[in-house]
């Protein structure tokens, strides 16, 4: 197996507890076409409109340092 590396941001709000994942970059506004819900609603998948995962929200709170 070959693992390619790809950039990719994330970001944390801790007022609403989630943690954003961008996998292709920033994404324009209206460029969600759908939202999968998983994992009992603790984790959604943004995708284009092509059905490909373009960002994962996790919704969860990080333990403070």
């Amino acid at each position: 197996m070959t693992l390619e590396e790809h950039p990719g941001t994330w970001t944390y709000d801790p007022e609403a507890g989630a943690a954003y994942v961008y996998l292709r970059g920033p994404i324009a506004q209206g460029g969600v076409a759908r939202t999968v819900t998983m994992d009992g609603a603790t984790v959604n998948l943004d995708l284009d409109p092509d059905g490909r995962v373009i960002g994962i929200e996790i919704l969860a709170e990080w333990p403070e340092r």
